[in-house]
């Protein structure tokens, strides 16, 4: 009998990665909402399994962008913020779980006010630098720091004077590391769409006008995989005509 139950134990605990998969197959074919019914079976099998709390962040994260209603957008951007705060208490030292956190953080950012904005700042960089630290060729995590550069560089007066009050002084930011980070996660993931689409956005509004129009062509060059990748790519094509 003991050994029974520790092989139907064992069996669940192998199920995991079949429905991580499931999920993956899911996501594929932008399946949102029934890869996230997939992975919330696997974190009934194992709820600290790290992989299964990121992947439920980022689709999560992706289910914002999908809802129509702005109450299922806080919902999402709850649950995105939720589990990937599961996750970075599972697996600390996991460079994916302080991405998704930050992630998160930045998602948040559209249902609060400006002086939470700018709180919700410093943890934003803090993980994106934690998973670059833990992984330096993270793309994601040098995008969202090369968005925080330029953003923090080109704050208007009044978030500025937010930012001073919170931070004691603006952290260090600049356009130009901004472009390094845009350097940086193009080079780690140069067929990520993302990648060079904000930063075409970054060198048009510093009037790098060829440089940006280099980058969106490259745009059009790369395979799109999602909704997301289909808009950037639809922008890429309208600014180049």
């Amino acid at each position: 009998m003991l050994s029974c139950i520790l092989f139907a134990g064992f069996a669940n605990a192998q199920d995991v990665p079949t429905l991580i998969k499931e999920a993956d197959a899911l996501d594929a074919q932008e399946r949102t909402l029934d890869a996230i019914q997939v992975l919330k079976q696997a974190e009934k099998v194992d709820p600290n399994d790290p992989k299964v709390l990121v992947k439920l962040s980022q689709d999560y994260s992706d289910a914002i962008d999908a809802a129509k209603e702005q109450s299922q957008k806080f919902a999402d951007a709850t649950l995105c913020l939720r589990y990937a705060e599961k996750a970075v208490r599972a697996a600390p030292n996991d460079s994916d779980a302080h991405t998704c956190l930050s992630v998160a953080y930045g998602k948040m950012t559209d249902f609060v006010d400006n002086k939470t904005k700018m709180e919700y700042s410093i943890v934003i960089k803090s993980e994106a630098e934690k998973a670059v630290g833990l992984d330096p060729k993270n793309d994601v995590a040098l995008l969202i720091l090369a968005r925080w550069n330029f953003e923090m560089a080109t704050l208007n007066p009044f978030l500025k004077g937010i930012a001073e009050t919170l931070y004691g002084k603006l952290p260090p930011a600049s356009k130009d590391t901004a472009l390094e980070y845009f350097q940086k996660a193009i080079a780690c993931a140069p067929d990520r769409i993302i990648n060079h689409a904000e930063y075409a956005r970054a060198l048009e509004a510093i009037g790098k006008t060829q440089e940006a129009k280099a980058q969106w062509l490259k745009v059009t060059q790369l395979k799109a995989t999602d909704s997301a990748d289909r808009s950037y790519m639809a922008e890429a094509q309208k600014y180049l005509k």
